[in-house]
């Protein structure tokens, strides 16, 4: 019984030590190569600039001219009120940017308070992507250069990323950072913008993009 026991012990020790010899080779091949060879990938969310259109004076909606989807361009009426208090005899909402309808919170026939919102708007056809890097890569990337962003809705295609912003301030920093790892906790937001002519990609969609190579 104690030899079989001793046997079984042998066995459990053998394999966690096998478990540890292929953690550590898996570690070194996929970890410490990707350091070595100056990788550098990032992921973030995609983000829309958006709007809300609303009534100023409040009252009766009379007409609503777009619906969730559809897109508008800088200047068009989407919706005409009827103000209760009659200053004026229809108050014309417009949009002022060119985009998509997100939400239409009003029907025809409703009434809207002073203030309230109709519409939500969003520029889908320039998006953004905020990322983070570690402050010992920050030097990599250039304002201005263009490199591949990735989502998985989309596999195997590649969009175009602009970077228009690097932050001047690092963000996450511990106080008083005295250490070379302390350091590597210290992070910069990067801001790229990624144009969409045809809509594919939507507010929200996780990201990823690949600060070793670029896009000409």
């Amino acid at each position: 019984m104690k030899r079989a026991l001793g046997i079984i012990r042998t066995l459990v020790l053998l394999s966690l030590l096998g478990g540890l010899g292929y953690g550590g080779y898996y570690y070194y091949t996929h970890y410490y190569s990707t350091q070595q060879s100056g990788a550098l990938t990032a992921s973030g969310t995609v983000e829309a600039t958006e709007v809300n259109l609303g009534s100023q004076l409040g009252g009766r909606v009379e007409a609503m001219y777009a619906a969730e989807g559809d897109p508008v361009t800088n200047g068009e009426i989407l919706a005409e009120v009827r103000p209760s208090s009659g200053v004026v005899a229809k108050e014309e909402i417009r949009s002022y940017l060119d985009g998509v309808v997100l939400d239409q919170l009003f029907e025809p026939g409703e009434l809207v308070s002073p203030g309230g919102t109709l519409y939500t708007v969003g520029n889908l056809y320039s998006l953004t992507l905020t990322v983070y890097v570690p402050e010992d890569r920050y030097g990599q990337i250039t304002l201005g250069n263009t490199y591949p962003v990735t989502v998985d809705s989309f596999p195997g295609r590649t969009f175009a990323g602009k970077v228009t912003h690097i932050a001047d301030q690092a963000e996450f920093t511990p106080r008083n950072v005295q250490t070379v790892e302390g350091r590597k906790n210290t992070v910069f937001a990067i801001k790229l913008t990624l144009e969409n002519p045809d809509l594919a990609l939507k507010p929200g969609m996780p990201a990823d993009v690949n600060f070793s190579a670029s896009v000409q």
